[in-house]
């Protein structure tokens, strides 16, 4: 297992959005936040939490929403500038001197809550419950129809069929987004659309795309005719 990594972090990019911040009034040596990350399956992703070095005495990353020793990554004591690891280490950390830490090769086992408690001069505890979300990347779909050359009046089912789940489905027409009409129905999961009846108007080229937040991929086109005779 590769160790943890202790860093000094500059000039690393960070994308993430700060949802709440408040003081407990329980509490006044405790302030608590949370934050949001979001990551590609596979990527790496500083966890990182803004104003953290200047006064920054010790840290710990915790996995969950836990600060039990039990639950322990990673522990830094700046004084002594020893880095103590913890059971939950995986050896794809890497914690950097200013708090952040850093997910190399993140799978959708990793989505879930980390916490960061440090301790900071005048004895101020700060708890940081950080959410991470790993999203896989889509595959790419493919479209299944009855069949390509239909008769007018006759109805054309398509199948946007694609291994992923919890998806967005979106459907083109001549590679412009379809218009929902009287005559095209979308079922609840918008995997199929039927055309009931077929028009000439309806001659041309289909797609389907599926997407989550980080990825998305269309079906290769599909040329619908209408024969004659």
């Amino acid at each position: 297992m590769e160790p943890p990594s202790l860093l000094l972090c500059k000039g690393l990019l960070l994308t993430a959005s700060l949802l709440t911040c408040w003081n407990s009034p329980a509490a006044a040596a405790r302030l608590t936040k949370e934050m949001r990350f979001s990551a590609a399956e596979g990527a790496k992703v500083l966890l990182h939490v803004p104003n953290q070095e200047e006064n920054l005495l010790s840290f710990s990353w915790y996995k969950g929403k836990n600060e039990h020793e039990n639950f322990t990554i990673a522990r830094y004591d700046k004084a002594t500038d020893v880095l103590k690891l913890g059971d939950k280490t995986s050896g794809r950390e890497d914690i950097y001197k200013d708090g952040s830490m850093m997910l190399r090769s993140v799978t959708q086992e990793d989505t879930g809550f980390y916490t960061l408690e440090t301790f900071e001069a005048h004895n101020q505890r700060e708890i940081t419950y950080v959410h991470l979300q790993v999203y896989k990347i889509v595959k790419k779909p493919y479209l299944q129809v009855n069949q390509t050359r239909l008769k007018r009046r006759n109805a054309s089912v398509l199948t946007c069929v694609s291994p992923d789940t919890e998806v967005d489905i979106n459907w083109f027409f001549n590679y412009k987004p379809l218009n929902i009409t009287e005559r095209t129905t979308l079922s609840p999961d918008r995997r199929s659309l039927t055309i009931s009846p077929m028009w000439r108007a309806d001659i041309g080229i289909y797609q389907c795309e599926v997407s989550n937040a980080l990825s998305s991929k269309k079906t290769n086109p599909l040329l619908l005719v209408l024969a004659y005779g």
